[in-house]
């Protein structure tokens, strides 16, 4: 049963239209919110002490807000009391502690905010995805061609751009040509990447840029927030433009943000992708990452809330030979 205990709510910080990030006490129970005004949801992280204190504050945060989802990322010790509370498991971040795993929950205050319209076709995306690993796989496997192999491992791993392509780490010189190209494709987005002061705000913070370009011209972008405390960090904020699908600059980028991430210690990463879109899924499974799951509804992208699927990796720490300025 729900306790009805004092509690403090220390707003953070705050970008109008987006979201409050708020600081939760009950009693001796934490947790940091974030209230996401255009995905309509909540999020709670760094949660500590026990869950069912700042249950009831959840719900009514959610009623105040007019929120449509309430999301958990705990360790596996709050698993059982965030069952109690009638939130169900969507999946799971491996590593994402330092190593541990954390375990997504969610809530759904507006009951049909937790039904996937498109679960089957989904479920076929991911279905293909991992047969296509597995397949190379297996070719990979057999020893009658080597030539054959080796053909079909570089296809696999992508062994590069073509000489006019170059991969650099994005500087503050960037963030104006970045805002314009997320701006043009991207025309409903979570977080204000058209904005060149977000941008140049986050680079200085926690987010890692990575850009391709030809000729100096942007043609693919990703991101990894990184979260130092936890050593692990989101892949995320990939785009292409139209001209240049195909090609394997995202795989490129991906790959490239790794090696920067485990040059500085981070111990995993992950991403939440749509969960639509089978080239994005492709590229990270075939990158070794692991399908660990799917947010219902979670993001507004395009027309409306779409869900989004979990991928996951333990990084190594690999050297290479890829040049990145």
């Amino acid at each position: 049963m729900e306790k009805n205990l004092p509690f403090i709510l220390e707003i953070k910080e705050e970008l109008a239209g987006y979201w409050k990030k708020i600081n939760l006490e009950v009693d001796e129970s934490k947790a940091e919110l974030v209230i996401d005004y255009y995905n309509s949801r909540i999020k709670v992280m760094n949660l500590i002490g026990i869950f069912e204190n700042i249950s009831g504050i959840l719900k009514i945060v959610a009623k105040v807000e007019k929120i449509g989802k309430i999301i958990v990322y705990a360790p596996l010790e709050n698993i059982k009391e965030l069952e109690t509370c009638g939130y169900v498991e969507e999946g799971t971040i491996n590593g994402y502690y330092a190593g541990k795993d954390c375990h997504v929950f969610s809530s759904y205050p507006e009951t049909s905010r937790g039904v996937s319209p498109n679960k089957g076709k989904e479920d076929r995306i991911i279905e293909n995805c991992l047969r296509k690993v597995i397949i190379a796989g297996r070719k990979l496997k057999k020893p009658d061609d080597p030539q054959k192999n080796e053909s079909i491992r570089k296809q696999t791993e992508n062994i590069g751009l073509p000489e006019e392509y170059r991969l650099k780490s994005a500087v503050q010189a960037d963030a104006s040509a970045m805002a314009t190209l997320y701006r043009q494709e991207f025309k409903f987005y979570p977080t204000p990447l058209h904005m060149k002061s977000y941008l140049l705000k986050t680079m200085d913070s926690n987010v890692l840029y990575f850009l391709a370009e030809k000729q100096g011209t942007i043609l693919s972008l990703a991101s990894a927030e990184m979260d130092p405390t936890n050593k692990c960090a989101e892949i995320t904020d990939c785009l292409t433009i139209p001209s240049e699908r195909g090609k394997g600059l995202i795989k490129e980028l991906i790959k490239a943000l790794e090696i920067e991430l485990s040059k500085r210690g981070f111990r995993s990463s992950y991403t939440l992708c749509r969960a639509l879109s089978p080239g994005i899924n492709a590229a990270f499974a075939s990158l070794g990452y692991a399908y660990t799951g799917r947010l219902v509804n979670n993001c507004k992208i395009g027309n409306g809330f779409e869900d989004m699927n979990i991928w996951c990796k333990i990084l190594k720490n690999n050297r290479s030979k890829q040049r990145i300025n």
